[in-house]
């Protein structure tokens, strides 16, 4: 059977590759995995079996978690994330949030907002420009998942939006904007704090830190993979 394998961050750095048609007689994750790492070598050993910083790496089967694999599917080898409405490009801040407060119903009185934005310099080394990547269907169903959960766990939460950039970003260019709207203040605060850890650690967003000492790919939070080695 054929399937469909597709690469994120530095393993298509081990590839070469984004993405190409497979020809297996697995049927399961574990026995397409041992086909990989006889393809592409000790390097895709090492992070199938290991992961990176302490974190596995996710397979998905056609966007979400299985371990069997049909004739036609699509695979989808991701990293640890580095990392709603997923915009290609650049927002107006100040517009989004100006409209999300326009929304606020009668019983709304408090609205807390995360805005992340590009560094200029990470351990004294210029930043010249941040590349981002994501896997898109997985990454705009796991945003809208994101906002579900947070109005489901906090009662006082009203509204939640979060939007994300997917670009090449320079230092100083706003990425990412988390907005709630709460009856209180308590539960919009808390909303904030988990949802910024929440799309950093669980979207399929990653980004490529090109510096004065070399291009790194920035994943499971806030670790480094150099390019190329």
């Amino acid at each position: 059977m054929k399937i469909r394998v597709k690469y994120f961050a530095f393993i298509k750095d081990i590839t070469g590759k984004n993405e190409e048609i497979i020809e297996t007689q697995c049927k399961d994750i574990v026995c397409l995995k041992k086909q990989l790492i006889n393809k592409y070598g000790k390097k895709m050993e090492e992070i199938l079996e290991k992961g990176i910083a302490g974190t596995n790496i996710a397979v998905l089967v056609n966007g979400s978690i299985s371990q069997e694999i049909a004739d036609g599917d699509e695979i989808a080898i991701l990293p640890p994330p580095a990392g709603g409405e997923l915009i290609k490009g650049k927002f107006d801040f100040l517009k989004e949030i100006k409209d999300f407060r326009s929304q606020a119903p009668p019983e709304a009185g408090s609205m807390v907002t995360y805005l992340g934005f590009v560094k200029g310099k990470v351990d004294n080394h210029e930043v010249y420009e941040l590349r981002y990547e994501s896997y898109e269907d997985y990454t705009i169903k796991r945003l809208m998942e994101i906002e579900e959960s947070l109005l489901k766990k906090y009662p006082d939460l009203i509204k939640v939006k979060i939007i994300h950039a997917i670009s090449n970003m320079k230092p100083g260019d706003d990425v990412i904007l988390i907005m709630c709207l709460g009856k209180g203040r308590k539960d919009a605060i808390r909303a904030i704090e988990e949802g910024i850890e929440l799309v950093k650690h669980t979207t399929g967003i990653w980004k490529l830190e090109v510096r004065d000492d070399g291009d790194f790919w920035v994943v499971a939070g806030n670790t480094r993979v150099k390019r190329g080695e």
